[in-house]
């Protein structure tokens, strides 16, 4: 049977590992949102799991308004350059890029015009690889 001092030095040592757990937990997530990869940390991670079928399936609804023609001209234009890229594929993107954008820590990184801009430039960027994996492998 444990003696009373047996069990404090096991209650301190257990709350001394929930301690160091927290501090490495905190210094991991301040590392990563240094390195604009928020995306990698506990909270992206678990927050862009449950993001990605509400982006998918408002992805695929605007796919749907497209085919329907119940959307603007721009619209049109743009689909044949997304069409070969999944909702699920552009949907992991757009999430990614924007906790990366968003929790950076580095100034103007989560203003509007550089968030879309990161998610456009993502999107093109896999559409290019699609595409040269397709026609020159």
């Amino acid at each position: 049977m444990a003696t009373p001092a047996e069990i404090d030095r096991q209650v301190k040592l257990e709350r001394e590992q929930i301690a160091q757990g927290l501090k490495q937990l905190r210094d991991n997530t301040e590392k990563l949102e240094g390195k604009d990869y928020a995306s990698a940390s506990v909270y992206g991670v678990a927050s862009i799991q449950q993001l990605i079928p509400l982006v998918v399936e408002r992805i695929q609804e605007t796919h749907y308004r497209i085919k329907k023609g119940k959307t603007g001209a721009s619209f049109k234009e743009i689909q044949r350059y997304l069409k070969d890229i999944e909702p699920e594929a552009a949907a992991a993107i757009t999430s990614k890029v924007i906790f990366d954008k968003v929790f950076s820590s580095k100034p103007r990184s989560s203003q509007l015009q550089n968030v879309t801009d990161a998610i456009g430039q993502a999107v093109e960027n896999e559409c290019m690889m699609r595409y040269y994996d397709h026609h020159v492998p």
